[in-house]
């Protein structure tokens, strides 16, 4: 394998992990009691982390292991999974919007969403980088 198919069957599994860790966690924050409003706003700064982390720092780590440019698919996805990590923000600080299960879970769902579209790109991208290596 390639630091390229690494990297990519890595960081689905780390989204997947982040989404089913996230939808889990109010349930968990609601069997300790805390109260409705402070469960959807610790679950989301929690879970505002890693997907923060994540969307700042993918494209970099994508062309290291790639060595090639980083395309502006890749940074479109990461854009929009930014964009899912600053609702769950919002909804900690309970600015812009009002803190909740709705931005909460439509949050989760994006990043579900754009991961799903985003690892439709990147085997593309890889079954593009074996044929060309093959033909080298």
């Amino acid at each position: 394998m390639s630091q390229l198919d690494i990297l990519i069957t890595r960081t689905f599994i780390q989204l997947g992990f982040l989404v089913a860790g996230g939808a889990l966690l109010p349930a968990l924050l609601t069997l300790c009691h805390l109260g409705e409003l402070a469960t959807w706003r610790l679950a989301s700064a929690v879970t505002a982390v890693p997907a923060l982390i994540f969307a700042v720092t993918y494209p970099v780590r994508r062309r290291l292991a790639s060595g090639e440019r980083t395309p502006p698919t890749v940074w479109i996805d990461a854009l929009i999974i930014l964009g899912f990590a600053l609702l769950l923000v919002c909804n900690a600080l309970g600015v812009v919007v009002v803190s909740g299960p709705g931005p909460y879970t439509a949050a989760l769902t994006g990043v579900l969403f754009s991961s799903a579209w985003a690892y439709v790109q990147a085997v593309n991208t890889l079954i593009r980088h074996h044929r060309a290596r093959g033909k080298s």
